[in-house]
């Protein structure tokens, strides 16, 4: 008798055994399922396409209130334009690239996301209050080296418009993948207007070069 009922306490314990490793087995599957069910990180923006619209671009919180400027400022831009059409407000241009114009767009994003500053005001905001027109100038930074070499890219646009995604933007960030540090101006239409924004970009860009860490000499 006394046999038998060991028997049967080694059979429950067994049991017991099997049902705890089932419990455990289901609770892991169920704390896998809701992980796998998590959405992606609220942090993690999805990146530009060729059907994301401009203006989706231009309002974005990470370029803060300068995203007007990455576009012409001076051109109307329809609600429903995306990146793959931009080709349609630069005036006289051809062979726009629409791949180029929306990984610039996601270069710049992930710059300022990431806590760069990538635009700097070359007016002070009492000189813009004066000149509201100077509202629209500044700076793109596409970073190279620190202590590299300076240069500044200047979009056409026939005084008319500054067509920086398609004629400066390309050239600065091409220039900095080999290591310069580039600056795209961004400028008051009008030849008189442009050259003294040029002029006075230049002259940001030599009283700031130790906090930039450009090197300005023969810019």
């Amino acid at each position: 008798m006394s046999g038998l009922l060991k028997q049967l306490e080694k059979k429950r314990s067994i049991v017991l055994i099997l049902m705890s490793l089932a419990v455990v087995l289901m609770l892991s599957g169920c704390s896998g399922t809701e992980e796998e069910s998590q959405p992606a990180s609220s942090g993690e923006e999805e990146a530009y396409t060729l059907e994301t619209k401009v203006e989706d671009v231009i309002n974005d919180p990470a370029f803060g209130d300068y995203g007007r400027l990455i576009f012409p400022a001076d051109r109307t831009i329809d609600d429903d334009l995306t990146l793959q059409d931009v080709g349609e407000i630069l005036t006289w241009y051809n062979n726009v690239n629409p791949e180029r114009t929306v990984a610039i767009a996601n270069e710049l994003r992930k710059q300022a996301a990431s806590g760069e500053q990538i635009f700097y005001d070359i007016y002070t905001d009492e000189e813009k209050r004066e000149d509201p027109d100077k509202e629209n100038t500044g700076l793109f930074f596409f970073r190279g080296d620190p202590g590299a070499k300076t240069a500044i890219v200047n979009a056409g646009g026939g005084f008319v418009y500054v067509a920086a995604m398609h004629d400066s933007f390309p050239h600065a960030m091409e220039l900095s993948e080999m290591g310069y540090n580039a600056f795209a101006l961004i400028y008051r239409p009008g030849a008189d207007t442009a050259c003294e924004d040029l002029a006075r970009a230049i002259a940001f860009l030599h009283e700031h070069a130790e906090e930039l860490q450009i090197d300005m000499e023969d810019y």
